[in-house]
């Protein structure tokens, strides 16, 4: 019985973070494989619709110039029903909604990468250990007041955010026993009850949890969402999480808040980056910042194609279309 075709457009550089010996080898088990992976150069309708020839799937690594591939593309193809995507793509959900094929989210290791950090910001941020780790590097015997500590247990975790990664973020907390709110306009109390999530407002969020964690894509209606009046809202002694983006908020309303010391904040994401050598965040005790790398490792992009492969080897077993886009241990 011959294999079904799958095609992977050009990826560039690319290509190999998603892609070693033992991803190409799991696909080519299935598969005849059809590849312009590393291949920079852009493509041609012409030499699209020709490369992709009898495919029956099309796997998206991470999207680099997937624009080449449009609905007319797949249309003059007529073979591809459906695409794997292993990093999210917007463009081919339109392409292939306009050809009538099938897209699916092949993998979520994205999110779960980003929420493994943010898990991890809310951890050390609620037990001190950066606090504990520097004093006791400066020779305090004991690090006091070392039994002034929370848990994460018990506490308020708020999600400002229920999408993909906020809603993994949610089961992660739950899972440690705090409490989860959540602002997300978009979600019905319905929605929430059976995550077991409560729905707030924004102040709300900010004023009462113990934990605050940003997941809000940048829209025009987000942009600018969170300025002074609601930094100032955040308890003393509150945990201050953004792995979203800075346009989120006024970024300097951010820093004059934390120059009072009354909370922590954890930061991923900043108004310029790489975030400038001068920058106040580099110089204040109370934030901890990391380069943008919440959800951006090579163990990420690996999984992101391996579960993408193992999405299409599935549909090929005829085990159904798979979606990764919300798929959780505990959900």
């Amino acid at each position: 019985m011959s294999k079904p075709k799958v095609y992977i457009h050009r990826m560039g550089s690319w290509y190999k973070p998603y892609m070693n010996e033992a991803n190409e080898n799991l696909l080519r088990s299935f598969a005849d494989v059809v590849s312009d992976g590393d291949r920079d150069t852009p493509m041609t309708s012409t030499e699209l619709v020709e490369r992709m020839r009898g495919c029956s799937a099309i796997l998206s690594l991470g999207g680099g110039g997937s624009h080449e591939i449009t609905g007319d593309v797949l249309k003059s193809v007529g073979t591809v029903k459906l695409i794997s995507i292993a990093h999210w793509c917007e463009q081919l959900t339109v392409a292939a909604k306009e050809a009538g094929v099938t897209v699916t989210e092949g993998s979520n290791a994205n999110t779960v990468a980003v929420a493994e950090w943010t898990l991890a910001a809310a951890l050390m941020g609620v037990r001190r250990l950066h606090v504990f780790d520097k004093a006791l590097k400066n020779q305090s015997p004991w690090g006091e007041p070392r039994r002034g500590i929370g848990m994460l247990c018990g506490s308020t975790v708020g999600i400002a955010g229920l999408g993909r990664i906020g809603w993994y973020c949610a089961n992660y907390f739950k899972s440690l026993g705090a409490e989860v709110i959540a602002y997300d306009k978009y979600w019905t109390k319905e929605r929430a009850d059976k995550l077991g999530i409560t729905l707030v407002s924004l102040d709300e969020l900010m004023k009462t949890a113990d934990v605050i964690s940003l997941h809000l894509p940048v829209t025009p209606e987000t942009k600018g969402v969170i300025g002074a009046r609601e930094f100032a809202l955040i308890k003393d002694g509150a945990v201050f999480i953004n792995s979203a983006r800075a346009a989120l908020y006024d970024e300097k309303a951010l820093i004059a808040e934390l120059q009072k010391k009354r909370f922590t904040a954890f930061l991923d994401v900043f108004e310029k980056e790489p975030i400038p050598l001068d920058h106040p965040f580099r110089s204040m005790e109370q934030v901890v910042i990391t380069p943008h790398i919440a959800g951006d490792n090579s163990a990420m992009f690996l999984r992101c194609g391996h579960e993408a492969i193992v999405t299409l080897k599935d549909y090929f077993a005829g085990k159904g279309v798979r979606n990764m886009q919300y798929s959780h241990p505990a959900g």
